[in-house]
């Protein structure tokens, strides 16, 4: 046992005082008078007895009551396994979290202050030649060493609240992979943070034996937040003068019922608003939906703003730019050389009008395989096989993300065409079905058909076959059945293939096999299909993202720049080309939410927008407790403990077992007993 304040131990020589008070009792007696002495002797000979018991056991309640408060002023303590530490040369490993929960407030300073304080104290621990390791979330080269104690303390007063996250257990690896290079025994590590329970992933963490691990809990005033989790649309590719509506997924996980006002941003300019009650720890999903006109870039933020009085303005704002193109490209390989005028048959007749798409024909004999590459949409019509050098490049092209939309002939070499089929996962053609029937079933949950109706009709109109190609898909085919016939034949799939869509008819446009080509269907079919293909766009990138995929134009890599004028920035990214594609490298400066373009000799070829870690949105912590249950054998100190002013001596006391608590109770029992003693032996 060892005592805080051990100078109080000096006053146990009150003891004295009592028993002084005992061997000189001042009492003065009264004379009284008797007749019979032999009465008197016995009175005095029980009294005597009764009298010498009482004081005795007086004295010995209030020595004990006099020590126990002296023991209490002292403040006894059992040295926790921090004060174990052997001698000779530690390596200790700080690590403070600096993220955005971090900026939250409590005791009227940032728990990020109070974390650099912390730190501070822990260094105040240790002796000038002991070596220092900082570790933040930013997993900086310059903290990839170890220091002095004059360095750590030098280093701590420079971290400020990143946007990075990381997981507690990645944390406790990092600081693993330095501490274990020394072969000293004496290693500690030390954990400063609020502990959230989205990144303490503290069951996760090995809390290695050899290694001395203590957390230092910090406790935020603020518990809830109301935040923006996550956004999306309901198709992946953007088209001009197309509505398009866009979900927003709000989480409220406060105590009390918020009303938020939603409001999408584009261009900086407000599109448009929703005002949403949110019930008390609840979710809720808001639609918003709008048109652009014209090609351009679109940067676009949706915000959310909190009535009457925010809990914190945490994530409340979500950007996502696209570049919006004047048109796109459709190249359709046809088997009749016919179709090459761009007039004849019902594709050209399809997308004649429309100033959006523009087709490209070219025959199946003679194919330009460079204008895969800036295809939105490749059409195969009614191909009867397929070329090895035809199937190759389609496999590169469906890799980058492209779509193929496939009409069989009127007479399928089966094992050409299947060749191809199986190749994209998709399955085979099995045979010919000379089988009157009809289509039966549209997939109305689909995209491709998706509001199609306003209401469905009990007795639709839908395309009448004569022949068809029985169509097995393959078991590892990812499928999306979208129309299928009365005999329980597929009419129409969509297959997932790496980044592409590859989409099979069973009938070709011929008029002998279905009235497919003349019917409201068809028109539907296609305009879906060609709307929902080319490249994906991302509603939105982390800030941690490593890179970003555009198309590649053979543009020159050395003239593309990644820029925000705003926030004036402007650099050249490392990139990488494959098969069609550029992987912009997202440089590590780039740690701040907002819109990004990017620009090729001065144009804007593409946009993003860059978004916070949606990890530490929800502010839920571990209390002192729940981290002590979870700690297996770890230090837990509570920081609200720890006072600055006495800096390190607290520190190391915070977590030893303290007894002064139990001593006061003691000195009362004693007193207690004492006035018992007094009342009852009269």
């Amino acid at each position: 046992m060892n005592f805080l304040y051990p100078q109080f131990l000096w006053a146990l020589l009150a003891i004295a005082i009592p028993i002084i008070i005992h061997l000189f009792n001042f009492k003065k007696f009264k004379k009284v008078y008797f007749s019979d002495l032999r009465l008197l002797k016995e009175v005095e000979m029980e009294t005597s007895k009764k009298s010498n018991l009482k004081h005795l056991l007086i004295l010995l309640s209030r020595i004990l009551a006099i020590a126990a408060l002296v023991f209490a002023f002292a403040q006894p303590f059992f040295p926790s396994k921090m004060n174990k530490v052997g001698q000779g040369e530690k390596l200790i490993s700080v690590y403070i979290d600096n993220s955005f929960s971090m900026s939250n407030v409590s005791q009227e300073f940032t728990l990020l202050d109070q974390a650099k304080q912390k730190a501070d104290n822990i260094a105040q621990l240790y002796k000038q030649s002991d070596k220092f390791q900082l570790i933040t979330n930013d997993f900086e080269l310059k903290h990839q060493r170890f220091v002095t104690k004059q360095e750590f303390v030098d280093l701590i007063q420079e971290i400020e609240v990143s946007s990075s996250s990381r997981l507690m257990s990645e944390v406790e690896q990092k600081q693993l992979d330095f501490l274990n290079k020394e072969f000293t025994e004496n290693k500690l590590g030390y954990f400063v943070s609020d502990f959230q329970k989205t990144t303490a992933d503290v069951e996760q963490m090995k809390l290695n034996t050899t290694i001395l691990s203590s957390f230092i809990h910090l406790k935020p005033e603020i518990t809830g937040n109301v935040f923006i989790d996550s956004v999306w649309f309901d198709s992946p590719v953007r088209v001009i003068k197309k509505k398009e509506n866009i979900t927003a997924k709000l989480v409220n996980n406060t105590e009390d019922d918020i009303q938020v006002k939603t409001e999408l941003i584009i261009n900086g300019k407000t599109e448009s608003f929703v005002n949403q009650d949110i019930k008390s720890n609840s979710e809720t999903e808001i639609v918003m939906s709008y048109t652009k006109d014209k090609p351009g870039l679109v940067s676009a933020k949706l915000k959310i703003s909190e009535y009457p009085n925010p809990n914190s303005t945490f994530d409340d704002e979500f950007y996502f730019s696209y570049l919006l193109e004047e048109s796109a490209k459709i190249l359709v390989i046809n088997n009749n050389a016919r179709f090459q005028d761009n007039v004849s048959g019902n594709i050209n007749q399809l997308f004649s009008n429309d100033t959006y798409f523009k087709i490209k024909n070219s025959s199946a004999s003679a194919i330009d395989f460079s204008e895969f590459s800036g295809s939105g949409l490749i059409i195969l019509n009614e191909l009867n096989e397929f070329s090895s050098g035809l199937i190759s490049e389609l496999l590169k092209y469906l890799e980058t993300g492209g779509s193929v939309l496939y009409f069989p002939g009127s007479d399928v070499k089966l094992n050409s065409v299947n060749e191809f089929l199986l190749a994209v996962q998709a399955g085979r053609f099995v045979s010919k079905d000379t089988t009157n029937t009809k289509v039966s079933y549209l997939n109305f949950e689909h995209p491709i058909f998706k509001d199609l109706f306003q209401k469905v009709p009990k007795n639709i109109d839908l395309p009448v076959v004569s022949n068809s190609y029985k169509f097995s898909s393959s078991s590892r085919a990812r499928v999306d059945k979208l129309m299928k016939l009365q005999t329980g034949n597929d009419f129409l799939n969509k297959f997932s293939y790496k980044s592409g869509q590859v989409y099979v008819f069973t009938v070709p446009l011929d008029k002998s096999f279905s009235n497919l080509a003349s019917h409201s269907i068809f028109v539907t079919s296609l305009l879906r299909i060609a709307e929902n293909s080319g490249s994906p766009q991302s509603v939105g990138y982390l800030v941690t993202d490593e890179s970003i995929v555009l198309k590649d134009k053979e543009y020159l890599t050395e003239e593309i720049h990644i820029q925000n004028k705003e926030m004036e920035i402007d650099v050249i990214p490392e990139i990488e080309k494959n098969r069609g594609e550029l992987q912009l490298f997202l440089p590590k400066s780039l740690t701040q939410s907002g819109n990004y373009n990017v620009t090729y000799k001065g144009k804007n070829i593409a946009g993003f927008g860059l978004n916070y870690n949606r990890l530490e949105s929800e502010f839920g912590s571990y209390d002192l407790a729940e981290l002590k249950k979870l700690a297996n054998g770890a230090v837990v100190v509570n920081g609200s403990e720890m006072d600055n002013s006495k800096g390190a001596s607290s520190l190391s006391m915070a977590n030893d077992t303290k007894w002064w608590k139990w001593f006061v109770l003691a000195a009362i029992i004693f007193l207690a007993f004492e006035i018992l003693l007094i009342k009852l032996f009269k």
